[in-house]
């Protein structure tokens, strides 16, 4: 039983923002627990598993972190890839921004600073998700 760890982020759901002061003071994320976490991964599984059952994989067989993470769960690898994400967010107090990466570096580095990652260990043959852990820094 090969097992892996990946650190794991929630996309961002909203971010609240006094422009004012060039201060971020409300995140809010995606999934905001391990059970959350949890059941997206298994979700996403589930996801992958039914095209693979389907042949929607004709060439290459499926892989955990490009199918589940890359296509289906709500979370990014690393910090990075989930405030350069490209799906709309709720920007309130910084009329214009609809996406992290839009707003100017001070706040980019703040919103990325309070992103709340967590540790997943997975059996990479299986897929099965072992343990969930918050990492906080």
């Amino acid at each position: 039983m090969p097992i892996e760890t990946m650190n794991v982020f929630p996309m961002i759901h909203s971010i609240t923002i006094d422009k004012e002061n060039d201060l971020v003071t409300e995140l809010v994320q995606d999934i905001n627990d391990a059970e959350g976490i949890r059941q997206n991964l298994l979700e996403s599984v589930a996801t992958v598993r039914m095209y693979e059952r389907i042949k929607f994989y004709p060439l290459a067989p499926p892989t955990f972190i490009e199918d589940v993470m890359g296509s289906f769960a709500q979370m990014g690898l690393s910090r990075h890839i989930t405030i350069s994400d490209n799906t709309y967010h709720e920007i309130n107090g910084y009329l214009g921004c609809t996406r992290v990466w839009e707003l100017p570096l001070v706040l980019r580095d703040q919103v990325e600073k309070a992103l709340v990652g967590y540790e997943v260990e997975y059996d990479s043959e299986t897929w099965e998700i072992l343990n969930i852990t918050d990492t906080k820094e």
